[in-house]
């Protein structure tokens, strides 16, 4: 490997391909092979890093836990994610009916470890928990999160 003179980097025509990986819908695949959406959608993303100290301000900030143990009360956990285009209108009902909810969305430091912990694979989830965190019943659809809450009320 030749350096260039004068500015001690590595020519052209010695330099080698460097081939980006990267998941997408679960699948490692190179950006070399993604469609242009696929592309800009990639050099569009931003990165970051989550913090104990940024998480513990959001949850002050929103309430919540760093644990992945459900709390005693309230007993319903709702989980969603910042992207999630059903979880608005979900929250938005929640809220509208006065329904006390532990939320549990993906911005969490532990959010995958709780997820896993319920088995949760979509979003927006509402899952019955009893003391000792075992769920009673779960819902993913508005309309059922609504039927099984008044069920929930009546109970």
């Amino acid at each position: 490997m030749e350096l260039c003179a004068n500015t001690n980097s590595v020519s052209n025509e010695n330099r080698t391909r460097c081939e980006i990986w990267t998941r997408v819908m679960g699948y490692h695949r190179p950006v070399s092979q993604y469609n242009f959406g696929k592309k800009s959608e990639f050099y569009s993303r931003v990165y970051f890093r989550a913090t104990n100290d940024e998480n513990s301000k959001l949850i002050n900030r929103y309430g919540g836990s760093l644990s992945a143990t459900a709390p005693a009360k309230p007993k319903l956990l709702l989980f969603t994610t910042n992207t999630c285009p059903k979880c608005p209108a979900v929250k938005s009902w929640m809220q509208e009916n006065q329904v006390e909810y532990f939320g549990i969305d993906n911005t969490m430091l532990n959010f995958w470890e709780i997820a896993d912990k319920y088995n949760v694979r979509s979003v927006p989830t509402l899952l019955a928990v009893d003391e000792q965190g075992k769920e009673i019943w779960r819902a993913s659809e508005l309309s059922e999160i609504q039927q099984k809450e008044i069920e929930h009320k009546n109970a």
